[in-house]
């Protein structure tokens, strides 16, 4: 029986997703184990974990490889009796977190199906879900409220500078546009008088002409 909570890769999504999902379920994230290593052409690399207690699981891999080159890797873990409970396959990056109900070791394997490729692979595994203590996990109401406050503060003063500089730079448009319209006027009403005064002497002369 599949003992896990999270998908396989058919249905966690597009690689876009992996920063909402380590959000959503890596949030204070302490690895027991952080390794890199070279994952040589066709081979199988194994990682294992004994589990006593139910406990939940998480971690990830991120795999490399030379410019230009595919970077992906084929990942599963497997339970204690050989059941694949999350598989990932043809993905250069990927995270895992799921809460074990039985006992014994867990198989992870990372695979490299490549005939001449080696890649550089990362991976990462922590039990529990401990998270680092951080200041605000200590702070008071009134420092909550605090940083609020000052939060809707900034989103208050930017905002005021970006209408600001907004009008300001729409009434520097509006007087541009209004200074192009009464010169190209004035440069009409020359151009009519001008064309007036051609039309006016040209017609003197031709009159002139027919006296003599």
């Amino acid at each position: 029986t599949i003992d896990v909570t999270s998908a396989d890769d058919k249905g966690d999504g597009a690689d876009g997703n992996l920063v909402e999902e380590w959000d959503s379920h890596m949030e204070g994230f302490v690895p027991s184990t952080l390794v890199t290593f070279p994952l040589a052409p066709s081979t199988d690399e194994y990682f294992y974990e004994d589990v006593t207690d139910p406990v939940f699981v998480r971690g990830g891999f991120f795999a490399s490889a030379d410019e230009g080159e595919t970077s992906s890797v084929d990942f599963h873990i497997s339970d204690p009796d050989g059941n694949i409970v999350f598989v990932k396959n043809g993905k250069s990056e990927g995270l895992f977190h799921f809460r074990t109900r039985k006992q014994g070791t867990y198989s992870f394997i990372l695979s490299n199906h490549k005939w001449m490729q080696w890649k550089k692979v990362t991976f990462t595994i922590g039990l529990g879900n401990d998270t680092t203590l951080q200041p605000h996990h200590v702070g008071s109401v009134e420092e909550d409220m605090g940083s609020i406050e000052k939060a809707l503060k900034d989103i208050q003063t930017e905002s005021t500078y970006l209408w600001i500089r907004q009008s300001s730079h729409m009434k520097a448009v509006e007087s541009i546009n209004s200074r192009v319209f009464w010169f190209a006027l004035i440069e009409f009403l020359m151009l009519l008088s001008v064309s007036g005064f051609q039309v006016y002497y040209i017609k003197g002369l031709l009159c002139d002409q027919r006296v003599l």
